[in-house]
């Protein structure tokens, strides 16, 4: 077996979760058509990005049809269903993580979503209770991903060095975060997307690469 790392910080959304085909279709038919009806906003500008942030970048280059608070408001109604009614636990993500647990490693839940949306998705799938900590935007003073802070309180949460941690991320929006703490990246492919991950250090295209990486396990 490798070395394993001493701290693993997790995103939520597209890596343990699987919600981000539903909320590509959500931005794609209605969020985005209704914020900005003569624009075409690309998904991208949002992806991997804390929702309450993107407005202002979003009425910058775009012509806006709602304010900042109706704009909010519709990513909280789609983030109830998708989280309440849609989304799904990665395959395995309960045994990785306990096995990270028995080998030692400490483990951070890093994510965008607010507390609302984390609680739903713990309720379904009892995801807490595998963590030493989790970390919301909402729980950050400074600016959510791309810029590092989510992660290096992640690491401060798990009482590391951001350089002892290792990060999990499948968004452009979060490697770049992770990789800006100074942690060792692993870019995840569940969906075998091509989003930009050219900046990680590794590359999972699945739950069992991923195991592979952080475990060790052929």
């Amino acid at each position: 077996m490798s070395d394993i790392p001493a701290g693993v910080c997790f995103d939520m959304d597209g890596v343990l979760v699987q919600s981000e085909d539903h909320w590509v279709s959500a931005q794609r038919e209605e969020i985005l058509p209704t914020a900005a009806p003569n624009d075409d906003i690309p998904v991208a500008a949002i992806t991997g990005r804390d929702y309450t942030e993107v407005y202002p970048d979003l009425a910058a280059e775009y012509d806006m049809a709602v304010d900042r608070e109706e704009f909010e408001a519709l990513f909280e109604k789609h983030g109830e269903r998708i989280y309440g009614e849609h989304a799904t636990l990665l395959e395995g993500a309960h045994d990785l993580l306990a096995d990270l647990r028995a080998a030692g490693v400490a483990l951070a839940l890093t994510t965008s979503a607010p507390w609302a949306w984390i609680d739903v998705v713990d309720e379904r799938f009892d995801l807490l209770s595998q963590f030493d900590a989790a970390v919301s935007a909402e729980d950050v003073d400074g600016p959510g991903k791309p810029e590092p802070d989510i992660y290096e309180r992640g690491a401060v949460e798990l009482g590391l060095a951001p350089e002892a941690c290792w990060a999990v991320e499948d968004s452009t929006m979060g490697a770049r975060a992770a990789v800006a703490a100074g942690m060792t990246t692993i870019g995840f492919r569940g969906d075998g997307d091509e989003t930009d991950l050219s900046m990680v250090d590794h590359v999972a295209s699945g739950s069992a690469d991923l195991r592979a990486l952080l475990l060790g396990d052929e």
